[in-house]
């Protein structure tokens, strides 16, 4: 498998899913590639956990997406 390499410095990515599994490694990449990560999660601890894990400008965003209200 290749690497696949991309600027993002000055993006913003959210990624729902973002505590654990696919979720949180899509989260890890898109912060080396320099974006911004908006780790989302169902579950708060988790979604705080990835992004103090993530450092720099990650930030947690707890909630059900799948919930209009």
């Amino acid at each position: 498998m290749s690497a696949f390499s991309v600027d993002l410095s000055g993006q913003v990515a959210l990624v729902t899913g973002a505590g654990r599994g696919i979720g949180k490694a899509i989260a890890a990449a898109l912060a080396r590639s320099g974006a911004a990560v908006a780790a989302n999660d169902i579950d708060a601890a988790s979604a705080q956990r990835t992004a103090r894990e993530l450092g720099g400008a990650a930030r947690a965003f707890p909630a059900d997406v799948s919930d209009p209200a």
